[in-house]
């Protein structure tokens, strides 16, 4: 097996896309990655040894103070990485996924790049290769709604504490509306990410809503206070569910039920379009992890894996820095 890059200009595109669309997968599409710089996003296919497409992923590189990261896309979960394991017996079908790992491990290693930090989907969770060849392997959380329980259900398990910020909102008249205003979604989202100081990736935040969104992919809520725009929910539709992708508020006409209104108009769309789950992608980030965790969702997880230059990680140590 081997790993090819591929762009449009490759002769393997068309298979390329044929294989992503068979396999529906939406981090790969060509619809999505049009969101990036493509000089910073590159696509790769895995192939077989008779050199037929049976995998593929991507991945993200950008330059910060003289040194080379790769990532994975920015507001995609992770490096979409799909392959077609042929194996049929138990011993057969893990040693092909070692294998795959194995690939992606020497892959990774021979960018030779200074830092590597890339998220695997949850289905991938043989990351010995990794580890064996120096990589960090850590596990990283998020929360899932199963769809196939009632409203009802879906309610009760809300904790205390967001059933109370639901029902204040409906108290105090808010309303929560499904919209197509899509520089309405983004001004909301971008006051957010410039009041924690995390306004970065904003030209990607623009084509995800300008570009990408239509409305058989994604959706989004905003909620109304006496008829002000105050905070909103976005959320992109993949295969059998939906994920949260990014939300805001207005700090200046704040109300304590609107991104929880918003977020549980989104739960509630996904069960209308008879998705079978809401993901809600996962954050490492102690207050953001509670505030999901408190919607009911089970937990689920997936792996990490990071590789970086001692003389990076010497200079990130002294300066008490993390590397994004």
């Amino acid at each position: 097996m081997k790993v090819e890059i591929v762009n449009k200009q490759s002769t393997r595109y068309p298979v390329l896309a044929g294989f992503i669309e068979k396999h529906n997968l939406l981090f790969n599409s060509a619809a999505w990655l049009n969101n990036y710089d493509l000089t910073a996003l590159t696509q790769c296919a895995i192939l077989n040894n008779n050199n037929e497409v049976i995998g593929c992923f991507i991945y993200y590189t950008f330059k910060k103070a003289s040194f080379n990261f790769v990532i994975s896309p920015p507001y995609a979960p992770n490096i979409e990485l799909f392959y077609v394991n042929p194996s049929e017996s138990v011993v057969g079908r893990n040693t092909f996924n070692k294998e795959i790992s194995d690939l992606l491990a020497d892959y990774f290693i021979s960018l030779n790049k200074h830092y590597v930090n890339i998220n695997l989907p949850e289905t991938i969770i043989d990351t010995q290769p990794f580890t064996w060849k120096g990589f960090t392997s850590r596990l990283r959380y998020s929360y899932i709604i199963h769809l196939s329980k009632s409203k009802e259900e879906l309610w009760d398990n809300l904790s205390s504490e967001k059933r109370k910020s639901v029902n204040k909102a409906i108290k105090d008249e808010l309303e929560v509306k499904e919209t197509t205003d899509k520089e309405l979604v983004y001004s909301l989202v971008i006051k957010s990410l410039d009041r924690n100081g995390k306004s970065k990736n904003i030209e990607i935040i623009r084509k995800i809503l300008f570009s990408f969104s239509k409305p058989q992919n994604s959706y989004s809520f905003v909620a109304y206070h006496k008829n002000v725009p105050i905070g909103t929910s976005f959320c992109v539709i993949n295969k059998n569910k939906a994920m949260y992708l990014f939300g805001g508020f207005d700090s200046e006409n704040k109300h304590h039920g609107a991104g929880v209104s918003c977020m549980w108009q989104s739960i509630l769309k996904a069960k209308d379009l008879n998705l079978q789950y809401f993901d809600f992608e996962g954050s490492m980030n102690e207050t953001i992890e509670r505030y999901f965790r408190e919607f009911g969702g089970d937990m689920i997880q997936y792996a990490c894996v990071e590789k970086i230059n001692p003389i990076l990680k010497t200079m990130l140590t002294l300066t008490k820095r993390n590397t994004l």
